[in-house]
């Protein structure tokens, strides 16, 4: 009964944590750099993950973050024959891949002029 206390209130506090971050506090974030230069981006932070260039000459600086995060589940349902059938709890754990690519596109003088994202993990508190 304890354990059952313990892994909800983990998954409670997980959940909370969650929802601070959001894609609005992100896009925000990298607004705040268009129009600033390259350079300074990447003093904060840190050498892209590659780059590549576009057929107008503006270039491409893509980082990526990609991480597996686990957290703690129960269930109710059907635990089958040897389970003892419906209303049986399960614990377990959910696996998830967390995923950002961030785009920040420059112009031929290093000017970030726009930027992109692509995922599921997108997000900043």
């Amino acid at each position: 009964m304890q354990r059952s206390i313990k892994l909800l209130l983990l998954a409670a506090g997980l959940l909370w944590l969650q929802g601070c971050a959001t894609h609005a506090k992100f896009a925000q974030r990298y607004n705040s750099w268009v129009g600033q230069n390259i350079a300074h981006f990447i003093a904060q932070q840190g050498y892209p993950d590659r780059t590549f260039t576009l057929p107008n000459k503006h270039k491409v600086y893509v980082y990526e973050e990609s991480r597996i995060v686990s957290y703690p589940s129960m269930g109710f349902g059907y635990g089958g024959y040897y389970g003892g059938g419906y209303g049986m709890f399960g614990y377990g754990t959910d696996i998830e891949q967390r995923v950002c690519k961030l785009f920040i596109e420059t112009d031929q003088k290093g000017k970030i002029v726009k930027w992109g994202s692509r995922g599921n993990a997108c997000v900043s508190e």
